[in-house]
């Protein structure tokens, strides 16, 4: 969006004539340390105008949540975009059935059907913590398990708010400030249709972007939009005092629901709004670190604990214990997957060719 982000940053900082140079110069900062507190610098500065946004912007050019999505990390999303990708090249092939050695988020295995067809997905086992149990009870849910299988909880979206959908998300945000802005319509529809649009998860756009990504990794669009439609959410009738609004429910009982993708889009919304409200901030703060301290306790793999180590890196307040953890939890993720996978025991084939 910006070319060399760096290079231009540069040329800000040093331009005599450029009246937000010197948070030019915290944007260059925050590109070389990725400290929260100089993103927070940048949204409070007291002379903010449009370029402000543009700054911020700049700031988080090509970092993950600050301008793109987390690519799905699961096994069936791994086996789904594989399988799509072929069909998308002209393969003619049908999925039977997966299998899976531990649950993975609703969210994954939702996608990984929407990608290549509604195949039985087998699961081995649900280890302690059990993904299907809440984090915290709440009013708010998408997800419900017929045994093992994730079943949605809500009903399917209307047609018109998958419209806006598709005019809303066609592209990732500039930033969340941005994508805030952007997210209005959808704050627009009625929460049932949000909701519906989390656990139903409508196809993706017909763009050349998405045409381009239904060959490259067709499970992303089920990934990305999800925290667009959290931002919808975080904009469903703002005139309702924060601290008893509905929006604020629906995210805090997504963020800490049953674990799934929804969990990490509603935290990301909700640091979105601490951006945007100062007053919010500490409590963001608090329920992003305590949604990844529980990833953290878990003595499972839990797939979005990376994603959320990287909520925690931007989110305001981070303090230097919050980094420590989160590195933590990013580098020992880096290292399991340096190290070679064993060998998988002989099983039969999960697809076949149609004829």
């Amino acid at each position: 969006m910006f070319g060399d982000v760096d290079q231009e940053l540069r040329r800000l900082a040093d331009d005599s004539d450029f009246p937000h140079r010197d948070t030019a110069r915290v944007a260059q900062r925050f590109r070389a340390g990725g400290r929260a507190a100089d993103l927070v610098a940048i949204v409070d500065d007291p002379h903010a105008c449009a370029m402000t946004d543009v700054l911020f912007a700049m700031a988080g050019a090509q970092r993950p949540w600050l301008n793109w999505v987390p690519m799905p990390s699961e096994a069936i999303t791994n086996m789904a975009d594989e399988f799509g990708s072929r069909i998308a090249r002209g393969e003619e092939l049908r999925l039977g059935q997966a299998g899976l050695s531990a649950a993975e988020p609703p969210s994954a295995i939702a996608a990984a059907r929407r990608v290549a067809g509604d195949f039985e997905v087998g699961i081995g086992a649900f280890p302690a913590p059990d993904i299907r149990v809440p984090l915290r009870r709440g009013d708010y849910r998408i997800w419900r398990y017929d045994g093992t299988d994730p079943v949605a909880a809500v009903a399917a979206p209307s047609p018109e708010a998958v419209r806006v959908l598709h005019a809303v998300a066609d592209q990732p945000w500039a930033s969340p400030l941005s994508g805030r802005i952007q997210a209005e319509p959808l704050g627009d529809l009625p929460m049932d249709d949000l909701l519906g649009m989390l656990a139903h998860l409508p196809g993706p756009p017909d763009t050349e972007r998405y045409r381009f990504l239904a060959v490259d990794s067709p499970t992303y669009w089920y990934r990305f939009l999800q925290p667009w439609v959290c931002l919808g959410i975080l904009r469903h009738r703002e005139q309702e005092p924060w601290a008893t609004s509905t929006r604020r429910r629906v995210l805090v009982d997504l963020a800490f629901g049953a674990e799934d993708w929804t969990s990490d889009a509603a935290l990301f919304a909700l640091v979105t709004a601490a951006y945007h409200d100062p007053a919010r901030r500490r409590e963001v703060h608090d329920l992003v670190r305590a949604r990844l301290d529980a990833a953290l306790a878990s003595h499972r793999l839990v797939t979005i604990e990376v994603s959320l180590a990287r909520l925690m890196l931007i989110t305001p307040g981070c303090t230097a214990d919050d980094r420590a953890v989160a590195a933590a939890a990013i580098a020992r993720a880096a290292t399991d997957d340096e190290e070679p996978a064993p060998a998988p025991p002989p099983k039969r084939r999960w697809w076949r060719r149609s004829h």
